[in-house]
């Protein structure tokens, strides 16, 4: 498979299913701002606690194949492995779908994702040891701490200035790699100092150009 990062925000996601496992994969498209329609004759309290928090759609019936048909992402994730295998079958010509119980059975997967700020880590083993990829993602938490999360807010300000800058991209380049440093990402003064440089070089080269 071929890892890809996908904006979901406000595009239409169908997940089949009501218990706990649906619930899951709709708390991880939570902060995506999809727009989420659950399908299954029954539903857990957590599912309709989520959908009642979040205005999430809650159809209580068997799911259909019309049901998928002007959706973005698909998420098969009822009780019935004949029922994920049969509409997996179908959806992967056309759909993004995910298939809980075999992930084989669709052509997306949701890694383990560890977010900070605008820095987002995913890892994954393809199905064959979810215990691995917990483990993993387990070690990437500690690794990237939070203090990652304004750093990379730092990161998203400071590329900006740069690009404004009137100067070659080798030294634009050097701008970007001299911020890349443990020693920069702990220490906000720095932070701080570094754009307060970038704001005076780029009025300076505006009034150069009065």
């Amino acid at each position: 498979m071929q890892p890809l990062v996908i904006d979901l925000s406000n595009q239409a996601v169908v997940i089949a299913g009501g218990g706990k496992i649906a619930a899951r994969k709709a708390k991880v498209l939570l902060e995506q701002r999809a727009n989420i329609t659950f399908i299954a004759p029954t539903f857990s309290d957590e599912v309709l606690e989520l959908a009642q928090h979040n205005q999430f759609q809650c159809i209580k019936r068997e799911v259909e194949l019309a049901d998928f048909e002007d959706v973005f992402l698909c998420i098969l994730a009822t009780n019935n492995r004949a029922i994920n295998k049969h509409f997996g079958e179908i959806l992967t010509q056309k759909k993004l779908v995910c298939v809980v119980d075999e992930l084989t059975d669709g052509n997306t997967l949701f890694p383990a994702t560890v977010t900070r700020g605008h820095l987002q880590v995913a890892v994954t083993s393809n199905g064959s040891s979810p215990k691995l990829t917990r483990a993993l993602k387990q070690q990437l938490s500690k690794q990237f701490d939070e203090s990652w999360t304004e750093y990379t807010t730092f990161l998203a300000e400071y590329r900006q200035l740069v690009k404004k800058l009137p100067i070659s991209e080798s030294e634009k380049n050097d701008y970007l790699q001299e911020v890349l440093t443990d020693e920069c990402r702990l220490n906000k003064e720095q932070q701080r100092e570094s754009l307060e440089a970038l704001h005076i070089a780029a009025v300076r080269s505006t009034e150069g150009k009065i």
